[in-house]
């Protein structure tokens, strides 16, 4: 599990250094830019900045593969600008699906669930 703060659902000033690459966000804007024009998605100051927690997430985290970890997560940082609601306001098709396929991060555990019809 991840630590919290007070302030913040994890720590950021400190990457971990757990075998996962980590990920350098000045190295992937530009292919971030062209796959949200392939995807006819704007990228607004709002976007970018749930952009920006996703990559800081796999810069710091222990379980970067749980879909329902980092939603959570999401969810708590995001909380008072509406939490999941605001998250699917910016990227309806699903958080984590689009976000992922704009920065051609991996997929999650448990990311979509045909069962459910659910995609987060």
């Amino acid at each position: 599990m991840l630590n919290t703060q007070q302030n913040e659902a994890f720590p950021r000033s400190q990457p971990r250094s757990t075998g996962h690459q980590r990920v350098q966000k000045e190295d992937v804007y530009d292919a971030i830019k062209k796959r949200a024009t392939t995807m006819n998605i704007e990228l607004t100051k709002e976007r970018l900045e749930v952009v920006d927690f996703v990559l800081d997430f796999y810069a710091h985290c222990e379980d970067c593969r749980n879909a329902r970890q980092l939603m959570n997560v999401m969810d708590q940082e995001f909380a008072a600008q509406g939490g999941k609601k605001y998250l699917y306001r910016l990227f309806p098709q699903g958080p984590l699906s689009q976000i992922h396929e704009l920065t051609n991060l991996p997929d999650l555990r448990n990311q979509v669930d045909n069962g459910f019809g659910t995609s987060y």
